[in-house]
């Protein structure tokens, strides 16, 4: 309960002249509003804490947190398809087996330096695993409407009954990162998805709202290509905001502490950018240097930036804090001692960042904080020359809290003290393949010993996503969170545990990039138990079968529920 000063009034008003009556009205109003504002004070519409004026009102009381969706109201009675446990049986797990082999052993990388469809013959192979998706899924070939977009992309329609109702799209990628990975990401989605989607139709079901499942062909190197193209075709189709909701890959999948077990789709990601510095200076032999050579110079520079990371804040948006109200709430040994209070009393979320931070390490910092990483430096050409033109490459993952522009004005205040001490202009930042001259330089104090340029280049910028809703009041993530309940809840693995499904942030990226104007409830979610993927961009990349059978259900599931509810 808030700290409250009462204060006791006491007027003694005569009512004798009018003018005393006119100076007693007056006053009563300015008591009245002053004891309407001690009221709100006391309901803690602010809090005076006992060393601030003001701070945040609560977040939220305790028993508000993390509360969790009714299983029960969204199994569809009455739809007349077999229940998803069906789809775990021995004979449909190796049925999985042949068609996720067959869908492994087809080559479908993408490469760094891929060129245009039409021109790059290394695109061919997709054609390939096109024919193998049409042998292993005749139906959904045969009732869905296909549409190829920049010739790789997948779009598949199944058009529902009512036009009321918005369509829920499905997503995966069909690239890879090297030929014969994708056991885990993702080919196992996108079979699994065309699956479930498959179980429906075998059924003779027709559904009422759409279902649009779209594949992209380039997700490893960026969705340029395949899913920026698919969303153009989506949004002329369906229109911004046309879709209910997108799931796509991704989250930390689930987590058990004890007799819980954590759902986490990833309801947001990080936004991205990469920092190039280049420094001109002027050459020379190596027998007559200056005090500092060009490298020297963009050391300094590094260590700048390395020496002053960006911080880590828990805003009340971040997706973070409404997992950490789960563990206070279902798994409070989990959770620091400190910390439930803290929340509780919602300050602006650095003291609690920095502090959570250290003790848990890297594991949760980055998801609080904007990361900073040096990994590209080059520069000299003989070891008797001087380098004339030095380029580090600094890759940034942006938190939701900060934007491109913070990271660029940070990394140029940093920087601008190092040039002026060594007499170096620097011009501003420009974005991609703008090699346009600047003409406002910002420049260095004069300086004798030292001349040159330093040059500021951002690539592939990305802002952070939005995040979407997780709140039971939003309708569809109510239906989602509460699918993932019921599927879980049902399974041998995890018997007796009850399911939380709670969002999370991603810090790395999907081709959901492409897919923002579409929806604001996108849900990123690899629908497996934790240690049942393995090896993902690594060595013998692969996945426990039944925890591909158990991530079929959800997709099946999700369908199924979806077309029950008229939202």
């Amino acid at each position: 309960m808030p700290n409250v000063v009462i204060f006791f009034l006491s007027t003694d008003v005569k009512y004798d002249h009018g003018f005393q009556m006119s100076f007693a009205r007056e006053n009563w109003h300015k008591i009245s509003l002053f004891i309407v504002i001690i009221v709100l004070l006391w309901q803690g519409v602010w809090h005076f804490g006992p060393f601030k004026t003001i701070v945040y009102p609560k977040h939220s009381s305790f028993d508000d947190w993390c509360q969790l969706p009714d299983t029960n109201s969204h199994v569809p009675s009455n739809d007349n398809l077999s229940p998803s446990l069906d789809m775990t049986t021995e004979v449909s797990r190796k049925q999985q087996v042949e068609r996720l082999s067959a869908a492994v052993r087809c080559p479908t990388e993408s490469f760094d330096d891929n060129g245009d469809v039409d021109v790059d013959p290394r695109w061919s192979t997709f054609d390939k695993f096109h024919e193998v998706l049409k042998d292993l899924f005749p139906l959904i070939h045969d009732r869905a409407k296909l549409d190829k977009v920049n010739r790789y992309g997948l779009v598949f329609t199944l058009k529902g009954t009512s036009e009321n109702l918005k369509p829920i799209m499905f997503t995966a990628h069909q690239d890879v990162y090297i030929w014969g990975r994708g056991s885990s990401d993702c080919k196992n989605n996108l079979i699994g998805i065309m699956s479930a989607v498959e179980k429906l139709l075998e059924q003779d079901w027709k559904p009422r709202r759409t279902v649009l499942l779209a594949f992209g062909f380039d997700e490893e190197t960026g969705g340029v290509r395949g899913a920026a193209e698919i969303a153009k075709e989506l949004e002329r189709t369906w229109g911004r905001d046309g879709i209910a909701m997108i799931l796509d890959e991704g989250g930390m999948g689930l987590t058990t502490v004890g007799n819980y077990v954590y759902a986490r789709p990833a309801v947001a990601e990080k936004g991205y950018m990469d920092a190039v510095l280049t420094l001109e200076v002027p050459g020379g032999h190596s027998s007559r240097p200056p005090p500092h050579s060009g490298i020297g110079i963009m050391a300094e520079m590094i260590v700048g930036l390395e020496g002053n990371p960006f911080q880590p804040v828990l805003t009340r948006s971040n997706p973070l804090r409404g997992y950490l109200e789960c563990q206070a709430k279902y798994t409070p040994g989990e959770l620091e001692p400190w910390l439930r209070k803290a929340l509780e009393r919602d300050n602006d979320g650095k003291d609690i960042a920095e502090r959570l931070a250290d003790e848990r390490g890297l594991s949760i910092r980055f998801s609080m904080q904007t990361s900073q990483a040096v990994d590209i430096i080059r520069g000299g050409d003989k070891v008797n020359a001087l380098p004339q033109t030095i380029e580090a490459t600094v890759n940034y993952r942006i938190a939701p809290h900060d934007s491109l522009d913070i990271v660029k004005n940070k990394i140029t205040t940093l920087l601008k003290p190092i040039a002026q001490k060594h007499n170096i202009k620097i011009q501003p930042f420009r974005t991609g393949n703008d090699s346009q001259p600047t003409t406002n330089a910002i420049s260095s104090k004069p300086q004798d010993s030292y001349q040159g340029t330093l040059y500021l280049k951002s690539l592939n910028d990305l802002s952070p996503s939005p995040i979407s809703p997780t709140g039971l009041q939003n309708n569809i993530w109510r239906t989602f969170s509460a699918t993932i309940r019921q599927v879980f809840e049902d399974t041998k693995s995890l018997a007796g545990k009850k399911i939380i499904p709670v969002g999370d942030i991603m810090q790395g990226n999907t081709d959901t990039i492409q897919y923002w104007n579409l929806t604001r409830n996108i849900y990123r979610f690899s629908p497996a138990r934790e240690g049942t993927r393995f090896g993902v961009h690594a060595v013998d990349e692969h996945i426990d079968m039944m925890a591909h059978l158990e991530g079929m259900r959800v997709y099946y599931d999700v369908i199924r529920n979806f077309d029950a509810a008229g939202i």
